[in-house]
This record gives C-alpha cells, structure tokens and sequence, in this order.
C-alpha cells in the first residue's frame, strides 16, 4: 500500500507540473504570436517574459517575429541603352516591419521551430525579405537607373539617390509588410572603357598644368632677360649720348687760335730739345748736305 501511495503521489506531483504552462520569452525589437491548436491566437505580444497556458495532450506555442531595423545590400548588374554599356551597382535599404505588417508575416510565412525549446519557434526575416522585398528593390532600381545615361547618374548622385529612396518606399509600403528607413547608392562601379577614359584625361590635365607652369617659368626667365636687355640698351644710349655731348663740347673747343697755340707749343718742345746739329739730305746726287743750305 505505502508503495501504491507513492506511486500515486507521484503521478499527481508530473500531473501538476504538466499543467503548469511554459515559460516563454519575447525579446526586444521582436513581436510574437501564440499559436494554439486551432490557430494563432488573436493579437500580437510585444517585448514580455510570460507562461504559456498549461496544457495536457496539445500545448500552445509561441512564435516570434523581429521586427528590428535591418540593413540589405543588392549588388546589381544595370544595362544602360544610352551608353550600351553594364553598370554596377550596390543598393542599401533599410527596412523595419511595424505592427500591420507582422501580422501579414504570421498569416503568411510558416514558422520554423527553434533548436532551443519545442515551444518557441520564429519567422525567418530574411525569408520573409526575399519574399516580398528583394525583388521590387531590384526591378524598380533597374527601371530607374536605366533610364539615364551615366555621365548624369554620377554627376547628380544625390538626386538621383532621393528619387529612388521615393520609388522604393512608396512601392515597398504600399506592396509589403516593411516600412522604409533608407534607401540609398552606397557604391558604383563603372565600365572599364569610362574607367580607363577618366584616367587618361585625368592624365592629360595633369600633362597639361605641368606644361602651363613650364610655360610659366620661361615666360618668367624671358621676361626677366627682356627687361635686363632693355635696361642694357638704355644705359648704351646714355652713354652714346654723354660720349656724343664731350665730342660736341670737345668740337667747339677747338678754334683755329686754339690750334695754332697748340704748334707754337710743339715747335717750343722741339726747339728745347734741339742739339745743334743741322739735319742732313741726301741730294739726287748722293751729296749729303744740311737742310739749311738745301733751303738756301
């Protein structure tokens, strides 16, 4: 009997812990829905610690859904007619999912059990973004972009990054459960060809104001030689003119007395040097005689 009464105690005891529902969790940033036998239970759990109700044969179990901010990159591969050419291009999109929109995801996705515990399981946020997301952003990016040509996307980036972060918004809004925080180009690579053109006129203008300032320095070096060969012909002009005016003075100087006064001066020096001697001659002759009897 003692054994009986144990045996019933316990079996009590596993009764009362099974009726005592499950403790379950909603994080942050994430909604969650009761899903019972006959289907999710109406309304959405925000962020709360709670017990789901005790249960015998079937038990309730809680799904979870994030609805953080979450950032995806599309990368893509745009033809534009304009240039005939492949541009690439990297798309960043910021998405959030409000209350209206987890409860389409809980309609419409099935959730996917977590490893953890049988009672929770969760909606995949990238399942549901591939679902409904992924593919607008890039069909609406292509029939944007492909409408310019590629010197005007990448001169007017800003405005065409407002305008697609319009598009997508309102087509994200109005044909998904997300609702928008961004939309941006985060990155373009261009066609090899415009690559390879930018660099080489890059180089060109780099060629070019090296020539300038070469340029620049010898019209300097000529400049400075002009103005040394202009200053030299001044003072050659000076000084012609200063030699012609003592020439002039010197012409005017010299009268006929003047120059007489110079030959009685030069015979005065010959006279004071003579020795006495009367210079001689040699006659047709061959006499030699003095200069005073030949004059006589």
């Amino acid at each position: 009997m003692k054994n009986i009464f144990k045996a019933i105690l316990l079996l009590a005891m596993l009764t009362l812990l099974s009726a005592c529902g499950h403790k379950v969790e909603v994080p942050p940033a994430h909604y969650g829905k009761i899903m019972t036998k006959d289907g999710y239970r109406e309304g959405v759990v925000g962020t709360s610690k709670f017990r789901l109700d005790s249960c015998m044969a079937y038990c309730d179990k809680l799904v979870l859904l994030n609805v953080s901010d979450q950032a995806y990159i599309e990368t893509m591969d745009i033809f534009i007619p304009q240039d005939k050419l492949k541009l690439r291009v990297a798309v960043r999109v910021n998405l959030t999912v409000e209350r209206k929109g987890a409860e389409t995801l809980f309609d419409s996705l099935p959730p996917q059990s977590q490893g953890e515990s049988e009672y929770v399981s969760s909606i995949g946020r990238d399942v549901a973004y591939k679902t409904y997301a992924q593919q607008i952003i890039l069909t609406e990016t292509r029939e944007y972009l492909s409408k310019f040509n590629i010197a005007h996307i990448s001169s007017s980036l800003d405005k065409v990054n407002s305008d697609l972060r319009v598009i997508l918004s309102k087509s994200l809004q109005a044909r998904t459960p997300f609702s928008v925080r961004y939309v941006g180009i985060t990155n373009i690579e261009y066609p090899g060809i415009i690559t390879e053109a930018q660099e080489n006129a890059a180089k060109r203008r780099e060629e070019i104001q090296q020539e300038e300032a070469r340029l620049e320095v010898s019209q300097i070096q000529l400049n400075r030689q002009l103005q040394e060969a202009q200053l030299q012909r001044k003072i050659d002009v000076e000084k012609a003119e200063a030699d012609a005016e003592a020439d002039r003075a010197r012409a005017i100087a010299i009268t006929p007395a003047v120059i007489r006064l110079r030959e009685l001066e030069i015979q005065m020096v010959l006279a004071n040097k003579w020795d006495g001697v009367q210079p001689k001659v040699v006659t047709d002759k061959g006499l030699l005689l003095n200069v005073a009897d030949q004059t006589k």
